[in-house]
């Protein structure tokens, strides 16, 4: 850690600070690991710059930009958040762009903050019923792990959860929401931007555990590592086969009669090919009757490597085509995750389990995305529309609801699961 005592002169400072006299001396004690605000926050008129960039970019770039928010009421948030740019803060300018992009109204178009690296306190958090629980922490904080998050500062969480919600990125429905304002919460910037915390990104998080109460006085950092939670279940195969990486593979009961796919992220069209192969090869040499595809906590990628996989399995004829196939979704099955749980129960006849997914069945996806000049946040926007079960709800909901439940998750009960796997009795000799 680099630590500096810098004093200078404000004299002809830009705007972008607020509250300045014309000439005053301000000294600054500086954590170079730790700067929560910087001597390189770009001006008023770089701001404006960037701001010109976003709107003509996405006006450009998106497919169908005002297909639910009227242009005349965009462009007039965008001039107001214009003429309120001398008042305020880098992080209240961030937040701003996040709330004016997600009026877009698409899972696709966003503000994510991408780009230079983000202050983040030590807890990651998972949402469940829109109660924050901490599902991963550094490992000074490993005692905090399922601990629910009750208020930053004094300020309960729903509180900052409704807030939060109105304007996290990658939201498309009710249960995308949650995911992000979990997602997004721990990051200093928002929070500051918000004015919950203070510029030095400094806070009080106030926890709750067994009936107990615990506090925290935090500095936000850049970089952690942390430690998870544990998994919900006891499902534990005896073998992994065909492992693609850590997040793609498949296993199979003692018998061979019933075949589990853990797909929680895209890979290569090439490597799926591979994949597929593999599977479609044990599946015939068993004559595997039964098919569990998991696509739950999978952000998406390209839809088309799902289907090179159900291109393979179409092909198994040993299997139940009438009621031995199922696929795993949750709130967290987004974008290609979501199309290709679509594209599974139509080619494959496959009965959906769990919870409603995190994106819309019919909308706006194909994510492109570019950078803001200045500032150099990424901003992102959907190219294409898709329409995959002809009706316009709010999102892919599975034939079989299968609720995760705040005490499951403390208890590692993963329920979902194992209903499917009672089913087709996977434990059988």
């Amino acid at each position: 850690m680099n630590n500096y005592f810098i004093c200078f002169s404000a004299s002809g400072f830009s705007s972008k600070i607020k509250n300045v006299k014309r000439t005053i001396y301000i000294c600054l004690f500086l954590s170079f690991s730790n700067v929560a605000w910087g001597l390189d926050l770009i001006t008023e008129k770089q701001w404006r710059e960037d701001i010109n960039v976003y709107v003509k970019n996405l006006e450009q770039g998106h497919i169908n930009l005002f297909h639910t928010v009227d242009k005349a009421n965009f462009y007039k948030q965008l001039a107001r958040l214009q003429e309120q740019l001398p008042k305020l803060s880098e992080n209240e300018v961030l937040v701003k762009l996040m709330e004016l992009t997600r009026t877009v109204d698409d899972g696709h178009t966003s503000f994510p903050l991408w780009g230079p690296k983000l202050h983040k306190f030590p807890v990651k958090l998972i949402a469940i019923d829109q109660r924050l629980f901490v599902n991963e922490a550094t490992i000074n904080n490993q005692g905090l792990l399922k601990s629910e998050l009750v208020s930053i500062n004094g300020k309960p969480i729903k509180e900052i959860f409704n807030t939060l919600a109105k304007l996290v990125p990658f939201s498309e429905n009710p249960y995308s929401t949650q995911v992000r304002v979990a997602q997004y919460l721990p990051m200093a910037e928002v929070l500051n931007g918000l004015g919950i915390i203070e510029p030095d990104y400094t806070a009080r998080f106030t926890f709750k555990s067994n009936g107990k109460i615990i506090r925290q006085d935090w500095l936000a950092n850049v970089s952690q590592s942390f430690i998870k939670a544990e998994p919900l279940g006891t499902f534990k195969p005896q073998e992994k086969l065909g492992v693609a990486n850590k997040y793609l593979w498949f296993a199979s009961s003692a018998n061979k009669e019933s075949v589990y796919v853990k797909f929680e992220r895209y890979t290569s069209l090439d490597r799926m090919e591979n994949f597929a192969s593999s599977l479609l090869a044990f599946i015939n040499k068993n004559q595997s009757k039964n098919l569990i595809l998991d696509l739950r906590n999978n952000f998406g990628g390209d839809f088309f490597v799902g289907l090179k996989l159900a291109q393979h399995l179409v092909l198994a004829d040993s299997l139940n085509w009438r009621s031995g196939i199922y696929v795993l979704i949750n709130n967290v099955t987004f974008s290609a995750a979501m199309s290709n749980a679509a594209q599974f129960k139509s080619l494959l006849n496959a009965e959906l389990v769990g919870e409603p997914t995190g994106a819309k069945p019919k909308g706006y996806q194909d994510m492109g995305e570019f950078t803001l000049p200045h500032s150099s946040r990424v901003v992102t926007y959907s190219k294409r529309h898709y329409d995959f079960t002809g009706n316009s709800s709010r999102a892919l909901f599975p034939d079989k609801l299968i609720k995760q439940e705040i005490s499951d998750y403390l208890n590692n009960i993963d329920k979902q699961l194992q209903w499917i796997l009672e089913q087709v009795g996977w434990y059988d000799e």
